[in-house]
């Protein structure tokens, strides 16, 4: 999104914030991972990734070095966090103690995010490097 997009995108509305509600409760709670079942259509499928089988090496090329480079980013933010927690340690007083619990939640949602980028990035150089497979799975795709 550009930021004319953003300047002339309609905000959403309270009502529609609340219609979103339900389907993010019935979600798996790891919004990356809801994200690639809806782009790859096949939620219920075992495979690892297998929407990643229909792209070319090329653009399995790009999601690895974009999926690598976004687990980096997250594993910077692991540790920037750990740093926090360690002087928050040290630090007396009330405030401290109530950013406790939203620290510890940032850090899971980082260390799950960090494990899920590494694994697309993993499964991509996977099906890059295997296209005799990634066929196979694409062309079963195509006919289910």
């Amino acid at each position: 999104m550009t930021s004319k997009d953003r300047d002339t995108h309609t905000p959403t509305s309270p009502d529609d914030t609340q219609n979103l509600q339900p389907a993010l409760r019935e979600s798996s709670g790891a919004p990356l991972d809801d994200a690639l079942h809806l782009l790859q259509v096949d939620p219920g499928h075992s495979l690892a990734d297998p929407g990643l089988a229909r792209l070319t090496p090329t653009g399995l090329d790009r999601l690895l070095l974009a999926a690598r480079h976004q687990a980096d980013r997250n594993h910077d933010g692991i540790l920037l966090l750990l740093d926090l927690l360690q002087l928050a340690q040290r630090a007396e007083g009330a405030g401290t103690r109530r950013l406790m619990p939203g620290v510890i939640r940032q850090l899971r949602h980082h260390v799950e995010d960090q494990r899920r980028w590494q694994a697309l990035a993993d499964n991509a150089a996977y099906y890059r490097d295997n296209r005799q497979v990634a066929e196979r799975i694409a062309a079963r795709l195509e006919a289910g």
